[in-house]
């Protein structure tokens, strides 16, 4: 180890000894090419301004030379008075303007540098310009320039500050110098110059793109500069150039328009203390320098790269040996920390099937290998040690056979085991072989799993149980109030009213098994999804359904301002075989879609039919509306359950999505279907086919009777009333009046149905007895011999089904009394359970009076067979029945 660190310091002394030296190098190689671009830039800087100074030297004095000679180009315009031309004094000459317009425009077009030329008095007055003296107000000149180049000791050039034309909106300079004309007054020349035309002489003179040229005063004040568009013309730079800086060398410094690191050589012109100064800045002139300096950089980089490199790879052969040792120790660490933390067994056996590695958990599973496991141990030897454990009972070729298929299985490592170990304890294995040929097993104990398997079964049957509870519970508590008000509006319907009142029971019936027909859906869905609807058949007459259901919905109908029509195709059967409850079902559903989605315009309702190959006749109801539609993308998800197509409509609308749903299952159960086609914003048909079978030529038809509908000649209905007088029965066909008045009583817990059930049997003609819980009714039973029990579910103290018991384990003829259910609990199951408790028959709320009429006369029927049974074979052959009794298991016939 000490060795180690030595060699490693040495290596790192002599790295860093080498990258110091190459960083000193590479810094002298930079710090030198910098002052050699700098050196070159300030010599083309100097020689810049020296060319530039040269040559706005000699436009200076050009333009000095001919404005000192305006008074020889405008001398012909001096005229002597008439006949005075050879004695005339120069005082004595007269000057014409319009002359000298036309010299000094002809001396403009030779010049075309000049924008303008003008003399000027001394009181600014223009007496003459190539525009002409009337025209030339733009050429007025402060008072202070003009008596400033008249009293100068010595006629000079001057150069005015920049200043905004008037006349063009240009920048210009005034050059001006005082002239004698040629009748001795003294006058100023002026030359305007645009500043764009000054600035055209200093970029012809520049041969460097990126570098600015100022023309400035002593003070600062900026007359032309390149590049020309710059807004600081006329105004003053800071800071002043210094005489310091004026002395041919260039400096470094801001640059005079941008303020930029620049090199700036200033020099002074000869005329009226103007400075011409040439800024290159720093950035271009640097450019070339920086990509040498990041290539001198780079390659210093590399170098010292290399350098550390090759340092690192010789200490990481320094300590590579110790490094390995180091992680292979590491590595079985945490290996075996991973083996231990495993809950499977593990086993990991070489190519030659001899151990390598296991963990804790693989001997706690098998603890009789304890004594032969090691590494490099045959896995035969492992198999013979379990063999007695394996084959408890076997024999020595057993065990032997054993030994060989588990070789076998392990060396094949191509499939799962299982194996019991006693005690409770099952495992499982997987073996699979590795990339050079080994076998990997890893077992896993199933039991737990297994465990919780069977919880996971038992939870979620008691999850249903609660659901089917649930349901059941929830039937019972909506359906008894609402027998309570179908069966008190039942009979209501049957005292005297008038047509008013008779009509407004006639649609809180409708409504009403309709809201018991709803409450059926949420009910059915439970059913469908275990399969477990069941339809009934009863006869029906399809065109007083759909009269029922119209007559229903043309109140909401009116409400919204729709047209809802029905058309009754000709030729439609007048009773067939089917669920009258569903089949209304599916029309409102339909129907009410209907309205519900339709704002304006008319809602039409066709029921026609045809006969299927099979002889069944198959009912086609035609919903179509002048809707909102349906968007094609909604049309795979129209009939899911507690979905609507459009869901802004549905908050709109309302409904909860389950019609649909529930019609179209109904639909499919009876052997039919239903078709949807739409256009958005156009409407939408329903087409549902209901299959039915023909009924015989005397089945009764058991329907609701609708006055207010009946079918016009056409085949349509008119929605009005065609009946001034109710039919007789509205609700259900009145029940023929019974052959005996029976004494009936009734278990019936809740006040109103006990009201409601009492009134329903003394208008059959019965005599009624109440009991208020299932221990009354058991009482009652002893106490009095009675020729029926209508009996209902749940009750306190006892329900229906143990008063049942208890009444079939009564002594004499009370154990025989008949039993029918009447109870809220609408299930299948619920009516199996009555059965199998030893009822007679069955009849769920709200209560319909034929059916509880008909399982009076069934339960009074059975008992009269048993009656003839009892009093021998002859009477039970002419009674023709069955010795049980119609429906229930009844208890024996006492002897």
């Amino acid at each position: 180890m000490r060795a180690e660190r030595r060699s490693s310091l040495l290596v790192v002394s002599m790295t860093a000894v080498f990258v110091a030296a190459l960083a000193c190098t590479a810094w002298h190689l930079v710090r030198s090419g910098e002052a050699e671009v700098l050196e070159r830039s300030a010599q083309r800087a100097n020689q810049m301004a020296a060319g530039l100074q040269a040559g706005l030297d000699r436009r200076l004095q050009g333009l000095d030379l001919l404005l000192a000679g305006m008074d020889d180009i405008v001398r012909p315009a001096f005229k002597a008075p008439a006949g005075q031309q050879r004695n005339s004094t120069p005082q004595q000459l007269e000057f014409e303007p319009a002359h000298a317009q036309r010299l000094l425009t002809a001396m403009k077009a030779r010049h075309m540098e000049f924008a303008h030329l003008a003399l000027v008095g001394a009181d600014g007055s223009v007496l003459a310009s190539d525009l002409g003296s009337g025209s030339a107000s733009h050429l007025k000149l402060p008072t202070a320039w003009l008596a400033e180049a008249l009293q100068a000791p010595l006629p000079r050039l001057m150069i005015s500050d920049p200043r905004r034309s008037d006349a063009t909106g240009e920048l210009v300079l005034f050059a001006m110098r005082p002239v004698v004309l040629a009748d001795g007054r003294w006058v100023v020349a002026v030359a305007e110059v645009t500043s764009a035309r000054l600035t055209e002489s200093l970029v012809s003179a520049d041969g460097a793109g990126d570098s600015t040229v100022t023309l400035e005063r002593s003070n600062g004040r900026l007359l032309a500069s390149k590049p020309a568009d710059t807004p600081l013309i006329g105004q003053t730079l800071q800071p002043a150039l210094t005489s310091s800086q004026l002395a041919g060398r260039s400096v470094q410094m801001p640059g005079r328009l941008d303020g930029v690191a620049a090199l700036v050589a200033a020099r002074p012109l000869e005329y009226d203390n103007i400075l011409l100064a040439v800024s290159l800045p720093l950035e271009p002139e640097l450019a070339g320098w920086y990509r040498e300096r990041t290539r001198i950089l780079i390659v210093a980089a590399v170098f010292a790269l290399l350098a550390v490199a090759a340092a690192g790879m010789t200490l990481w052969q320094f300590s590579r040996l110790f490094q390995a040792r180091r992680k292979l120790a590491l590595s079985h660490a945490t290996l075996n920390h991973a083996l231990g933390a495993m809950a499977d067994g593990f086993l990991l056996c070489d190519a030659n099937d001899r151990v390598l590695r296991w963990n804790d958990r693989y001997l706690a599973m098998f603890p009789w290998l304890q004594a032969v496991l090691r590494v490099g141990v045959p896995f035969r030897a492992l198999a013979e040690a379990a063999a007695p454990f394996a084959v408890p009972e076997g024999g020595a070729s057993e065990r032997a056979a054993w030994i060989e298929m588990r070789v076998r299985l392990h060396r094949e490592a191509n499939r799962a085991w299982e194996q019991d170990l006693g005690q409770g304890l099952v495992v499982t294995a997987v073996e699979r072989r590795t990339s050079d040929g080994g076998v990997v097993s890893v077992v896993r104990d199933i039991t737990a799993e297994e465990r919780r398997l069977r919880q996971a079964k038992a939870d979620a049957e008691a999850a249903n149980d609660a659901k089917s509870q649930f349901l059941a519970n929830m039937s019972h508590e909506i359906r008894t109030p609402l027998n309570a008000v179908l069966g008190l509006n039942a009979l209501m319907h049957g005292s005297r009213l008038t047509s008013e009142q008779r009509r407004y029971t006639e649609l809180i019936g409708s409504a009403g098994q309709l809201l018991l027909a709803l409450i059926n859906d949420i009910l059915d869905l439970s059913k469908i999804e275990a399969g477990e609807l069941q339809l009934a058949e009863q006869p029906f007459n399809p065109a007083r359904a759909a009269q029922e259901v119209l007559a229903l919905l043309r109140e909401r109908a009116s409400e919204k301002g729709l047209e809802l029509a029905l058309t009754l195709a000709p030729g439609l059967p007048d009773c067939v075989l089917a669920d009258p409850v569903r089949v209304r079902q599916v029309m409102f559903n339909l129907v009410g879609n209907a309205l519900k989605f339709t704002d304006q315009g008319s809602v039409s309702v066709t029921l026609g039919h045809r006969l299927a190959d099979d002889g069944n006749v198959l009912l086609l109801l035609t919903v179509q509306d002048t809707g909102i539609g349906i968007p094609p993308e909604a049309m795979l998800s129209l009939f899911d359950r507690f979905t609507q197509a459009d869901t802004s409509a549905a908050r709109r609308h309302g409904g909860s999505g389950l019609g649909l749903a529930i019609a179209k299952e109904v639909a499919v159960m009876m052997g039919g279907g239903i078709e949807v086609s739409s256009q958005p914003q156009v409407g939408s048909t329903f087409v549902a086919t209901l299959r039915c079978r023909p009924a015989p030529p005397a089945a009764p038809v058991l329907t609701m009777v609708e006055p207010g509908f009946e079918p016009t000649h056409s085949g349509a209905t008119d929605l009005e009333p065609a009946l001034e007088e109710p039919a007789a029965a509205v609700w259900v066909k009145a029940p023929a009046a019974p052959r005996d008045r029976l004494q009936v009583l009734v278990a019936e817990d809740n006040t109103v149905n006990q009201v409601l059930i009492q009134a329903v049997l003394q208008r059959m003609g019965h005599w009624a007895e109440i009991a208020e819980d299932g221990l009354a009714a058991v009482r009652a039973v002893q106490r009095q011999v009675h020729d029926l029990v209508l009996m209902d579910m749940q009750m306190p103290e006892m329900d229906g089904l143990e008063a049942t018991r208890a009444i079939r384990q009564l002594p004499g003829p009370a154990c025989q009394v008949p039993i029918v259910a009447m109870t809220a609990n609408a299930r299948e199951e619920d009516r199996r359970a009555c059965l199998d408790a030893g009822m007679d028959d069955y009849v769920s709320k709200p209560i319909d009076l034929n059916d509880l009429a008909r399982a009076i006369e069934r339960a009074v029927s059975g008992k009269r067979a048993r009656a003839t049974h009892a009093a021998g074979p002859a009477a039970e052959e002419v009674a023709g029945l069955p010795q049980n009794g119609a429906l229930g298991q009844h208890c024996p016939v006492p002897t």
